[in-house]
């Protein structure tokens, strides 16, 4: 990590966690619209394949809250660089998936990188000057609608040029080269708040968003659903 005596400047920080932060964006869209050809390439149901947008979102919802956390503890450098490792894992273990089971698997593993947005924002508070806090957290915050709209208008090309691996691979260059620039760059965390995760709240609010996702993304499948 980068010496605390000799701080990054806060524009390579910022470049760095943006980095992070577009890996993880651009994967909150860019499988959606290619969801009926990664149902045809690994032979599975419509119903089935939409949990590798559902895994994704559920994994994400759950691990950002926590990961925020042990950032706080640790420090949100190392937790960070930790976040965004688990998206350039899980991109590769989705690119080289063969059936939805490994697939599902793969997006629980990205949504980790959940967690990279508000550490992003607690590294700037802790890194940026006080007039300049602002619109840098504001330009993170910004770059997760670019990337989600990015997704969607590049996933089609990607695919219509390569096929659908590449969507993971060119996600798992971006996440290696933002994990080893923040290894390099990012300062340690000069603030600490010692403690513990509080894991009965974490289980509630898992458990909340996992019930609220599920019911949102798989309403269609159960109303098309024949009456029992």
């Amino acid at each position: 990590m980068a010496s605390e005596t000799r701080r990054t400047s806060p524009q390579v920080t910022f470049v760095v966690l943006a980095a992070g932060v577009a890996a993880y964006s651009l994967l909150q869209s860019l499988v959606t619209p290619v969801l009926p050809t990664i149902q045809a390439a690994l032979h599975t149901s419509q119903s089935t394949v939409t949990w590798v947008v559902t895994a994704y979102l559920l994994s994400a919802s759950i691990f950002t809250p926590i990961m925020g956390r042990i950032g706080d503890m640790i420090g949100k450098d190392r937790v960070f660089v930790a976040s965004i490792g688990a998206l350039a894992a899980g991109c590769l273990l989705a690119a080289v998936a063969t059936n939805v089971q490994v697939m599902i698997i793969a997006r629980v593993i990205q949504g980790i990188s959940g967690g990279a947005l508000p550490l992003a924002f607690g590294i700037i508070r802790d890194e940026f000057p006080e007039k300049k806090t602002a619109g840098a957290v504001g330009g993170i915050a910004a770059l997760t609608a670019i990337g989600n709209g990015l997704g969607i208008v590049l996933a089609g090309p990607i695919v219509n040029a390569l096929d659908y691996h590449w969507l993971f691979w060119l996600s798992m260059i971006l996440s290696i080269a933002a994990t080893i620039a923040a290894v390099v760059f990012i300062p340690r965390s000069p603030v600490r708040m010692p403690g513990r995760v509080s894991w009965l709240p974490a289980v509630l609010l898992s458990a909340s968003l996992v019930a609220l996702l599920v019911a949102l993304s798989q309403a269609p499948v159960w109303a098309g659903a024949p009456a029992r």
